[in-house]
């Protein structure tokens, strides 16, 4: 008995060895199975995502697909203040025209800053700013001393442009004339005589600071030198332009000197 039950057991375990190959075999091809699956479900996933398609293909076990990084609006744009964009996100930046002209010290990366004694030579062009009817007029430059900020410039200069516009110095922009502005009562011999005083309001300046140069200082012991001279010389006119009074002769009542009375006498 013990040699049948023993001889059962080889022969049991030699069959499970032959077995293993064959088991082996097996299991890689239901991997080999489930990846393909796999694959494919990915694959199909994708498509989904790319069509919008929101069924399943194959009957194949559903999956939620890894949400899609949100898109975000950009913000309303206000001034010069514009949002970082976040790593995570997609956002698109208009960026904003900057002014034509404004009191910042290097507004648009240039020199504006007029807040300096010092002399400053600087650049600027009068614009005509009204829609359709736009125009550059030519650039200029000019020597500034005065301490100021850019509002004053601008007001400075406006003001400066409209009174050389009745001197008739600046022709009519041919942008103008094709569309026959501004009326005839402003246009003498092809030139400017004015603007439409409604139209004022779209004259803008644009302008920079090209260089600084440092001052000369005031000679103040050569001016009051200059003052006393001037002092010096109305005195001395003043003295020679005067006459000294004569003495008045004496009158009846009046006694004589002591030395006439006593020659009398004797």
């Amino acid at each position: 008995m013990n040699e049948d039950h023993g001889s059962t057991s080889i022969v049991r375990v030699f069959g499970k060895l032959l077995m293993l190959p064959m088991t082996a075999f097996v299991y890689g091809i239901e991997m080999l199975i489930k990846t393909m699956q796999g694959v494919q479900q990915v694959s199909n996933q994708g498509m989904e995502v790319m069509i919008g398609s929101q069924s399943r293909i194959n009957d194949l076990p559903e999956t939620r697909a890894a949400p899609a990084a949100p898109v975000e609006q950009p913000a309303p744009v206000s001034g010069n203040n514009i949002a970082a964009p976040d790593s995570s996100t997609t956002e698109i930046i208009f960026k904003e025209e900057k002014p034509l002209s404004n009191n910042g010290d290097h507004a648009n990366g240039r020199d504006k800053d007029l807040h300096d004694d010092m002399l400053k030579l600087v650049r600027y062009k009068v614009l005509f700013v009204r829609r359709e009817y736009e125009y550059a007029f030519p650039e200029q430059e000019d020597l500034v001393s005065d301490n100021m900020d850019g509002s004053a410039f601008t007001a400075w200069k406006i003001a400066e442009f409209i009174q050389d516009l009745h001197r008739q110095t600046t022709r009519v922009p041919l942008k103008w004339k094709d569309k026959n502005y501004p009326p005839r009562d402003f246009i003498k011999d092809g030139y400017l005589n004015g603007i439409p005083h409604e139209d004022k309001k779209y004259l803008r300046v644009y302008f920079e600071v090209l260089e600084r140069y440092p001052r000369e200082k005031f000679k103040y012991e050569e001016q009051q030198i200059k003052v006393l001279e001037d002092i010096r010389d109305r005195l001395g006119s003043s003295d020679t332009g005067t006459t000294t009074p004569q003495p008045s002769p004496p009158s009846a009542g009046t006694s004589e000197p002591a030395g006439t009375s006593t020659g009398k006498k004797k």
